[in-house]
C-alpha cells in the first residue's frame, strides 16, 4: 500500500508541474511508465549514475523536456524496434541504441513527413498544444547497434540486451537483471502485431517466445510496449496461441486494422495477429 500511495504522488506532482500531452507513473523501483498521449508506452530506468529510456513514442510531443521532469541524470536512450510509435522521438536525442536489423526503419520513420503521418493515424485525431511541441535542436540521431548480450551499467542497475526478432527482425527486449523486469516493446503485449510486412514469419516468433520461457527463471514481470505489466507466465499463453495458429486448432477470425487487415487467434491472456500466408 505505502508503494501504491507513493506512485499515485509522483503522478500527482508531474501531471501538475509539466505538460498533459504526457502523463507517468512509478511502475517499480525507480521505474517510470510514461505514457505517449495513450498511443505506447515509453519506460524511464534510473540507476545511481545513469537513466535510461526504454523506447521514444511517437515524436509529436517535447519528450525530451519531459523526461528531464523525471530525472537530472545523463541518459541513454534504447530503442526495441524501429517502429514509428517506438522510435518517432529519435530526433530529439544525440544517440540512440538499437538493433542493427531496425535502423534503416527508425530512419525511415524519423523524417518529419512519416513522424506527422504516422501521428495522424495513431493519436485519432489528437496533436499536442502549441506549448508542448518540440522546440530544441533537431538532431542528425547517430544509431548506435546493439545485440544480444550487451549490458548497459546505469550504477548499481544492469540492463542486458535480449535478441527476440518476430514483431520485427531486429525487435530487442531489455532485462532489469536484479530487479527481475523485461522490457519487451511490442513482442509481448496482449495482443502482437504479426502481419506487418516486415515481421518475421509466425514459427520464427515461436521460437523467440521459447527463447524467453527457456530464460524465464531471470524475469517475474513483462512491461510491455502497449497494456499494463504481466507477469512472465503470460508467455506460455503466448506460445500456446501460436503454436494453435501454426496447427490450426485455433477458432481464426478477421482483424481489421488502420495497417492492414489479417486474420486473429486468442489463447488465455494473448492474441496474435498474422499473415496466414507468412507462418
Amino acid at each position: 500500500m505505502l508503494f501504491c500511495l507513493a506512485s499515485f504522488s509522483v503522478s500527482l506532482a508531474i501531471s501538475q508541474t509539466t505538460p498533459s500531452w504526457f502523463t507517468a507513473k512509478e511502475v517499480g523501483p525507480k521505474i517510470w511508465q510514461i505514457s505517449d498521449h495513450g498511443s505506447d508506452n515509453i519506460y524511464l530506468v534510473e540507476g545511481k549514475k545513469s537513466a535510461m529510456l526504454v523506447d521514444n513514442g511517437l515524436g509529436t510531443a517535447d519528450l525530451a523536456s519531459f523526461v528531464k521532469t523525471l530525472t537530472s541524470k545523463p541518459l541513454i536512450v534504447v530503442i526495441t524496434h524501429g517502429h514509428p510509435d517506438h522510435a518517432g522521438s529519435d530526433y530529439q536525442f544525440e544517440k540512440v541504441y538499437i538493433h542493427q536489423a531496425d535502423a534503416e526503419a527508425a530512419k525511415a520513420f524519423n523524417r518529419p513527413d512519416s513522424r506527422a503521418a504516422s501521428a495522424k493515424t495513431m493519436q485519432a485525431g489528437n496533436a499536442p498544444a502549441e506549448g508542448e511541441l518540440y522546440k530544441g535542436k533537431i538532431f542528425e540521431t547517430e544509431l548506435i547497434p546493439v545485440s544480444e548480450g550487451k549490458i548497459f551499467n546505469l550504477g548499481g542497475r544492469k540492463i542486458q540486451v535480449i535478441e527476440t526478432p518476430g514483431h520485427t527482425p531486429g525487435g530487442i527486449c531489455l532485462l532489469d537483471i536484479k530487479n527481475k523486469i523485461l522490457f519487451t516493446g511490442d513482442n509481448n503485449n496482449t495482443l502482437v502485431w504479426l502481419f506487418l510486412g516486415n515481421c518475421k514469419p509466425l514459427h520464427e516468433y515461436l521460437v523467440t517466445l521459447e527463447k524467453q520461457l527457456a530464460g524465464i527463471s531471470e524475469f517475474t514481470t513483462l512491461m510491455p510496449g502497449h497494456g499494463v505489466p504481466m507477469p512472465s507466465d503470460f508467455i506460455n499463453d503466448q506460445i500456446a496461441c501460436v503454436k494453435g495458429i501454426l496447427d490450426s486448432t485455433l477458432e481464426r477470425k478477421e482483424y481489421k486494422s488502420f495497417a492492414g487487415n489479417s486474420m486473429v487467434c486468442a489463447f488465455g491472456r494473448a492474441s496474435v495477429a498474422f499473415n496466414p500466408d507468412n507462418l
